[in-house]
């Protein structure tokens, strides 16, 4: 226990509903406030669930800059202005240019450390990047990633020292299933009838919507009263929603939008799917197999880690129409299935990837970055 909090600062773009936007979250609401002081700051504007933890009481500062228009030295100086007046011990950053700003802006304002976040794998390589995250990488703490592939990724182009590179495991906050509204109630809100198959993630190339919306064509006249929900907002929306049109499942499956009741929605579910063509750790997948429901997933990231094929849920290769619709068939067939998926996975998430283990995790470094003073 430390006799005062230690203050830590999160920063991020915004604050759309999201992987790391649930984790800053939860970093956020649930270290112990006898230790840590956690203050949220986003460059532009603080989104929905930057708003949301406003009301809940937690400190959210919004620079309300456009990361595509203002200008880079206005970002910095900002950010310098900001570590000025809050004077946090830690500047905790998370995604690319965060944590490329926001390392910058730290430098010389004396704090005790500097920790970034890398949350996906990298898939287009630049040289100025490769030299920036090099260069910062030699005056940060440490470097935290969620998966082998994204620390394969940082220690091969970023150059890291293997001694800052922190692999961590992900968590999630598991609810009880009785809390709440009943799965029955549920259903009967949301429409759902028959056996429901529901995703949710931002609607972005990377998430692999299109191979669900084609395996749902392959699956559909074999499936009685099919539903299929889409949790999640993005760019790709429109074209999905025509995708779904011209494959004639317009019927069957519901884009939802943003939802800020998704551990409702994943009650609703017969069966998960995580389509994603690329992923660091897919937060989602490990909700929806703590919330009870089976799950079929992409082999890419820690998928294969959580999921051991066949005995607490299905791993297909990613972009894989047919085999994802193969693999939909037989946990429709297979009752039987889904229940030991149900049981093994929730156990699997309860005793692996629980959110207070992950709290845990980065309580250490917190608590090892302060205990080993300041940087320059």
């Amino acid at each position: 226990m430390t006799d005062v909090p230690i203050k830590v600062l999160q920063l991020l773009i915004s604050m759309p509903v999201g992987g790391a936007e649930n984790m800053v979250s939860a970093l956020a609401t649930s270290l112990d406030p006898r230790e840590f002081q956690v203050m949220i700051a986003c460059i532009g504007a603080p989104g929905p669930m930057g708003e949301e933890l406003k009301r809940s009481g937690c400190r959210v500062i919004s620079l309300g800059l456009d990361i595509k228009y203002a200008s880079k030295f206005l970002i910095i100086r900002r950010l310098r202005d900001l570590l000025r007046e809050l004077r946090p011990d830690i500047l905790h950053t998370h995604l690319y240019h965060p944590n490329l700003y926001g390392r910058i802006a730290s430098l010389g304002m004396g704090l005790k450390g500097r920790v970034a976040t890398v949350h996906n794998v990298y898939r287009r390589v630049k040289m100025h990047r490769r030299l920036m995250n090099w260069l910062l990488g030699q005056v940060s703490h440490c470097v935290v990633v969620f998966s082998p592939e994204v620390a394969r990724d940082v220690l091969h182009y970023d150059r890291l020292t293997p001694s800052r590179l922190r692999l961590l495991s992900p968590g999630v906050r598991v609810e009880a299933r009785s809390a709440g509204e009943s799965r029955e109630a549920v259903r009967e809100r949301l429409g759902i009838t028959g056996f429901c198959i529901g995703t949710v993630a931002r609607l972005e190339e990377q998430k692999g919507h299109e191979y669900l919306l084609e395996a749902i064509s392959r699956v559909r006249s074999e499936i009685a009263d099919l539903n299929v929900v889409i949790v999640g907002d993005g760019q790709r929306r429109p074209r999905l929603e025509e995708q779904a049109a011209s494959l004639g499942v317009s019927g069957c499956v519901r884009f939802l939008g943003t939802r800020r009741d998704v551990p409702l929605i994943l009650r609703s579910l017969d069966l998960y799917v995580q389509p994603s063509l690329w992923e660091g750790i897919p937060l989602t997948l490990l909700e929806a197999m703590g919330a009870g429901v089976p799950a079929i997933s992409t082999r890419v990231g820690r998928a294969p880690e959580v999921i051991q094929d066949g005995e607490n849920g299905r791993l297909v290769p990613p972009g894989d129409a047919e085999a994802m619709a193969a693999a939909i068939l037989d946990a429709y067939r297979h009752p039987e299935w889904r229940r030991r998926w149900q049981e093994l996975g929730e156990l699997t998430i309860r005793e692996k990837y629980s959110l207070d283990r992950m709290l845990k995790q980065f309580a250490d470094i917190y608590l090892d970055i302060c205990q080993k003073g300041q940087l320059h």
